[in-house]
């Protein structure tokens, strides 16, 4: 019985100290690695490109955790005495495995497209060719990683025994048909198709300018299965990304970002034009609102106590059109009242 005892005590305190060993070390490692990546970030400040520092941002923690699962990986095969449990800790490890892995292919990813957008930005001054790729470059970088997650979730299955058939199913096509049909899974599978149709087609694109249910905004988010359009007061109209295939719109901004816009003014029939013209042309030519491309006054209609008049004009875009609409009905207002009252 002592001798038992005494080999009882014996294991445990080995197996105390290993695991203040293992402690301390990974209290070195962690050191020393946050040494190591502040010398590397302090390195890429020194560089105009953003890339790096975003590299690092990105990859600092997911290979700080698969150094520290290394460490852990070798702690468990040295310092377990009872093996009853060897696998339960295995299986628990390659699961931790493949998930380490998954994060560092996502950062990856990730890193991809931002390179790819600093790349296109950098060789293309027109906006609308930018915020085109950017649009292809967000939807195809959200549904590469969602697969990525759906193949993660399906290798970690085939490690149970027990339930290895159902990720067998999961990342073949039959069985990946099989399993949107028996979830009613058909109408995320169009979301899908839906978003890699935009990406391609570009009805829209981020930052565009729209007119949804009424609604004037601009396009804020577009991800896999629904959109966010950011409305003049700040709301936040978020529809689900079918609708833009499905329903009519209207893009201010689909080629171009300039817009033609009117002010309607109301007078009597004894109102002169010309002054109305010469006033126009005084108060818009150096307004930094005004593209100089069109400003001019026409006799749009005539009414029984008088005349409607559309003063037609272009501006750069919708921010500065809506601007210059309010100044000009002002200023022509006040002309109005101080020289034909």
């Amino acid at each position: 019985m002592d001798n038992i005892g005494d080999l009882v005590n014996s294991e445990s305190t080995d197996f105390l100290i290993s695991l203040l060993v293992f402690i301390g070390a990974v209290a070195v490692v962690i050191l020393i690695y946050r040494y190591v990546i502040k010398k590397l970030k302090k390195r890429a400040a020194h560089t105009s490109s953003q890339i790096d520092n975003f590299i690092y941002d990105m990859l600092k923690m997911p290979f700080l955790f698969l150094l520290l699962w290394i460490m852990l990986k070798i702690y468990t095969k040295t310092s377990f005495f009872d093996t009853k449990y060897q696998n339960l800790i295995d299986h628990s490890m390659e699961i931790l495995l493949i998930v380490t892995i998954e994060w560092i292919v996502i950062n990856g990813i990730k890193i991809l497209f931002f390179y790819l957008e600093k790349k296109v930005g950098a060789k293309s001054h027109n906006s609308f060719e930018v915020q085109g790729n950017m649009t292809r470059f967000s939807i195809f970088e959200r549904i590469i990683i969602s697969l990525i997650v759906v193949v993660t979730v399906a290798i970690c299955l085939l490690t149970f025994d027990k339930i290895r058939t159902v990720g067998i199913s999961i990342l073949t096509s039959a069985g990946i048909l099989t399993a949107v049909a028996g979830l009613a899974a058909q109408k995320s599978l169009s979301s899908i198709m839906a978003g890699l149709q935009i990406a391609i087609t570009q009805p829209i694109k981020l930052n565009d300018v729209v007119v949804i249910e009424g609604q004037n905004g601009r396009v804020e988010e577009i991800n896999t299965t629904y959109v966010v359009v950011k409305i003049w007061d700040k709301r936040r109209l978020i529809l689900p990304i079918n609708y833009f295939l499905d329903n009519p719109i209207e893009n201010w901004t689909r080629n171009s970002s300039d817009l033609l816009a009117a002010v309607y003014l109301y007078v009597d029939f004894n109102m002169p034009i010309e002054p109305l013209r010469d006033h126009l042309k005084k108060i818009i030519e150096n307004n930094p609102l005004w593209d100089k491309t069109l400003a001019n006054i026409n006799v749009n209609n005539m009414k029984d106590y008088g005349m409607e008049l559309r003063i037609l004009f272009s501006s750069p875009d919708s921010g500065k059109s809506s601007d210059l609409q309010f100044y000009i009905r002002e200023e022509m207002i006040k002309f109005i009242q101080q020289n034909y009252p």
